[in-house]
């Protein structure tokens, strides 16, 4: 049984806890398990969204898949002056990634531009089907952001939280606490479809945490559909895990593309599984 924080236990019961790669270069992925995806239909007018003084510009949208990772406020003020805030780490390299490898490997083909930032009680944000928020432990939601999340996966929405470690574990279960009283926050099992739902990932956790993130062992915890750890997935959390963190440095050279590419397949897995159940 892994070692958590003190006070803390398997399952964790919610009322108990208060610069783009070549995606051609990933060639070590293996084939696919699948070869066919959903793609999202909709069509809506938005104004650009700009983030640090980027703006991302919607011309010619057409409704194809888009990475939407979630804004938040932060009270870390150097962190927000140097990097736009806890939600902006890894952001926008991690993003570009991960596109450009869901059009290399999938028939999804995403907008090449198609990574977007978008605050939770933001109402476009339930335009789309998967989002992607990290470093959970500093989110301090409003309770319209609360409604607008528990909204969000009672309508199907899949929500992605990676990055985070350790001591923002309690802050993930009050804020899943608020936002589904009735369900618990329980460990995926190896053997989920999640792990199988495109690339077959046999061993979920002989993916090493990133050399940023020390010597742990990541874990896969998840929000289960009438706490049935076997039955439909609404929400993972990569705990004590950073899987940005590979995509982001994927073209840098620095770190084995075996391992790069190992975290890849379950960003991809994770996508194609939220658009399939």
């Amino acid at each position: 049984m892994r070692r958590l924080p003190a006070g803390v236990t398997w399952p964790i019961g919610l009322a108990a806890a208060a610069a783009v790669g070549s995606a051609s270069a990933v060639l070590a992925l293996g084939a696919p398990r699948a070869q066919d995806a959903s793609r999202p239909r909709s069509t809506f007018d938005r104004p650009p969204v700009t983030i640090r003084g980027a703006a991302v510009e919607p011309d010619g949208y057409d409704g194809t898949f888009e990475f939407v990772r979630v804004r938040f406020g932060s009270a870390n003020l150097s962190f927000t002056r140097r990097m736009g805030g806890e939600w902006a780490h890894d952001y926008p390299r991690a993003d570009r990634e991960i596109i450009a490898v869901l059009n290399e490997v999938t028939n999804m083909r995403p907008r090449p531009d198609g990574y977007r930032v978008l605050r939770m009680d933001d109402p476009e944000i339930f335009n789309f089907p998967v989002i992607y928020l990290v470093e959970i432990g500093f989110w301090r939601p409003s309770e319209v952001e609360v409604t607008a999340l528990r909204d969000y996966i009672r309508k199907g929405g899949f929500l992605i939280v990676d990055d985070f470690r350790g001591g923002q574990l309690p802050n993930l279960m009050r804020i899943m606490n608020q936002v589904a009283p009735g369900l618990e926050v329980l460990e995926v099992p190896d053997d989920h479809l999640v792990f199988d739902s495109f690339f077959r990932i046999e061993e979920p956790r002989s993916l090493p945490t990133h050399p940023v993130y020390g010597q742990l062992s990541p874990v896969y915890l998840g929000l289960f559909e009438d706490n049935d750890p076997n039955g439909r997935l609404l929400a993972i959390f990569n705990y004590d895990n950073d899987l940005a963190e590979w995509w982001e440095t994927f073209s840098t050279g620095y770190y084995p593309i075996d391992i790069t590419n190992e975290a890849f397949k379950f960003g991809v897995n994770y996508i194609v599984y939220a658009h399939t159940h």
